[in-house]
C-alpha cells in the first residue's frame, strides 16, 4: 500500500509539474502572440526593384529595428511589373492599403499635386529623403573628351560630327541641357534609346542617359572606363532621391508610426553606411530583394551611395533644393505652376526626430 501510495503521489506531483510547465509555455506563447499582434503594420512601396537602393529599409527589417519600434514593416517592390511600371508615389496615392512611398525623385509628386483639376490633385507630401543627390545623369567614355553636359552642344568629335546623345522617349532633360549650353534643342544630336546600356556598349551613342545605380554597373562590368555626368550640373536640377512620401491622412493619423518608422530607418541607414558588405548580404533576404540578387553588385551600389547620405541629418529634406528643382522643372513647362512649400513638404515627422 505504501508503495502504491508513493507511486500515486509521484504521478500526481509529476502531472502537476507538467501542467504548470504547460501553462507557463502557453502563457509565454500567448504573450508572444499578443506582442506580435500589437505591432503596428506599415506597408512601404518602393519605386524600384528591392536592390541596394533600399538597403537601409532592408537592414532595418532584417536587424529587427522596426520591431524594436513596435512596427511590422513590409517592403514592396516597384519598377517594371509585366507590361506596366509601378511608380511608388502613384501607387500609394491610389492604394489605401499602402502607407509610405519611397521614390527615386520628386517628379511624380510635383506632377501630381500641381494638376490643374483639383479632383485629380494628389493629396500627398514628402516627409523625408535619404539620398541628397539623384543618381540620374549621363554616362560618357573617359577618353571621349566630354567633361560637361554643355559639351553635348558645344563640342564636336574628331571627325567633326556632333556628339550623339541617347535619351529615353519620355525624357525632357534635353531642353534643360540646351538652355544650359545656350543653344536650341535642335542643335543637339538626340537618339531615342531603351533603358539598358546596349546602345552605349555598341558605340551607337556617345553619351547615354542613365542611372549610376544600375546602368553604370553594366558599363563597369563590360570593362569600359567612363565618366558619369550628373544631372545636378544643370542649374536647379539638384534634387534628393530615396524620398519618403505619404498621403495627407497618413501624415495626420499615423504620425506616431511614421516617427517610429523614420527612427528605425535612420538606424538602418547608419548600419548600411558602416557595414556595406553585410547590408549587401541582407538584400538577399526574402523580405527584401531575395536570393536572385548578386551580393557583389549590391555591395558596389551600396558603397557608391554611402557618400550621398547626409550622415549628420539622415532623412532631412532641404527645402531650397526641392523648391529650386520645382522652379527649374516648371521652366521646362512640365508642371503648370510652382507649388507652395507646404503643399509639397511636411516637416512634422522630421522635426520630432531632430528636435
Amino acid at each position: 500500500m505504501k508503495k502504491l501510495l508513493i507511486i500515486f503521489v509521484s504521478i500526481v506531483v509529476v502531472g502537476a509539474i507538467n501542467f504548470l510547465i504547460y501553462q507557463d509555455y502557453q502563457s509565454s506563447n500567448s504573450e508572444k502572440d499578443k506582442q506580435v499582434g500589437q505591432l503596428d503594420k506599415l506597408r512601404v512601396q518602393a519605386g524600384w526593384l528591392l536592390n541596394g537602393e533600399f538597403a537601409n529599409v532592408c537592414s532595418a527589417i532584417v536587424n529587427g529595428y522596426y520591431e524594436e519600434e513596435e512596427l511590422d514593416v513590409e517592403l514592396i517592390p516597384g519598377g517594371p511589373a509585366g507590361f506596366s511600371f509601378i511608380i511608388a508615389t502613384n501607387a500609394v496615392a491610389q492604394d489605401q492599403s499602402l502607407d509610405i512611398a519611397i521614390d527615386g525623385d520628386i517628379i511624380p509628386l510635383l506632377r501630381g499635386i500641381t494638376k490643374e483639376s483639383k479632383t485629380e490633385q494628389l493629396k500627398m507630401k514628402a516627409f523625408a529623403a535619404f539620398w541628397n543627390e539623384n543618381p540620374f545623369g549621363f554616362i560618357v567614355r573617359k577618353d571621349s573628351g566630354i567633361t560637361s553636359l554643355k559639351d553635348f552642344a558645344l563640342k564636336r568629335k574628331t571627325d567633326g560630327s556632333k556628339i550623339k546623345v541617347g535619351i529615353t522617349a519620355d525624357s525632357v532633360i534635353q531642353y534643360a541641357i540646351a538652355d544650359y549650353a545656350g543653344v536650341s534643342v535642335e542643335d543637339l544630336d538626340l537618339t531615342i534609346v531603351g533603358y539598358d546600356t546596349s546602345s552605349f556598349l555598341a558605340d551607337q551613342v556617345d553619351a547615354l542617359a542613365a542611372y549610376w545605380t544600375t546602368q553604370a554597373y553594366e558599363v563597369e562590368k563590360a570593362g569600359i572606363d567612363y565618366i558619369f555626368l550628373s544631372a545636378s550640373e544643370l542649374p536647379g536640377f539638384s534634387q534628393p532621391s530615396m524620398i519618403a512620401i505619404a498621403r495627407n491622412e497618413i501624415l495626420k493619423n499615423k504620425s506616431d508610426q511614421l516617427i517610429r518608422w523614420l527612427k528605425a530607418t535612420i538606424k538602418g541607414s547608419e548600419f548600411v553606411i558602416q557595414n556595406p558588405e553585410e547590408a549587401a548580404r541582407q538584400i538577399l533576404d526574402p523580405r527584401c530583394g531575395g536570393p536572385n540578387f548578386e551580393i557583389v553588385q549590391e555591395k558596389w551600389l551600396i558603397e557608391k551611395s554611402v557618400p550621398i547620405f547626409d550622415e549628420a541629418r539622415i532623412g532631412w529634406i532641404y527645402k531650397d533644393q526641392i523648391m529650386d528643382f520645382a522652379e527649374a522643372y516648371n521652366n521646362l513647362n512640365q508642371i503648370p505652376r510652382i507649388p507652395e512649400v507646404d503643399e509639397l513638404l511636411d516637416y512634422s515627422i522630421l522635426n520630432q526626430i531632430y528636435k
